[in-house]
């Protein structure tokens, strides 16, 4: 395959694995502000995604370091050329950024999906309606905002191609 094939095949699966990453932390929000729902029910819904979400950690992985190997300006080969893109290009800079906020959305994912909806769910069937929901508002908002701001990072890439 012509490395121009490649990198559309690349994008072909990564934009639809992020667009999904991005709805599972819309639906773990809207099951935040929707008051009829019990605790348990949250739990449940986030504890749902998270053998999706691990499967979609490396579906982005996978695909966005070969896009970062392969980026328009020159080919990644070391950690030295990474930094020189970063150090030398607005895309570099931007692909930097987003980096850090993927690195948190992915940390905040996990940590939502597996222990926080795994306490609250044990709570609430212990508990009944009396769980608290503890940190996981917070969780998820933060997520949220990580999940935004790495669309913000990449479409700062995406201006800079132009």
């Amino acid at each position: 395959m012509d490395p121009e094939n490649a990198i559309l095949v690349s994008l072909l699966i990564h934009v639809p694995a992020v667009v999904t990453w991005i709805a599972f932390a819309a639906v773990e929000a809207a099951v935040l502000v929707i008051p009829e729902l019990a605790n348990g029910h949250r739990a449940r819904v986030m504890r749902a995604l998270r053998w999706p979400t691990l499967f979609l950690i490396l579906v982005i992985m996978v695909t966005g370091v070969w896009q970062t190997i392969d980026n328009p300006f020159q080919t990644v080969t070391s950690w030295e050329t990474l930094e020189h893109l970063r150090e030398t290009t607005t895309y570099g800079f931007a692909l930097f950024v987003k980096h850090i906020f993927v690195v948190a959305t992915f940390a905040l994912s996990i940590l939502i999906r597996f222990p926080l909806a795994g306490r609250l769910l044990q709570r609430a069937e212990a508990d009944g309606a009396e769980a608290t929901i503890g940190f996981i508002p917070l969780a998820v908002w933060l997520n949220v905002a990580a999940c935004l701001a790495t669309i913000v990072a990449t479409t700062r890439m995406t201006v800079s191609l132009h």
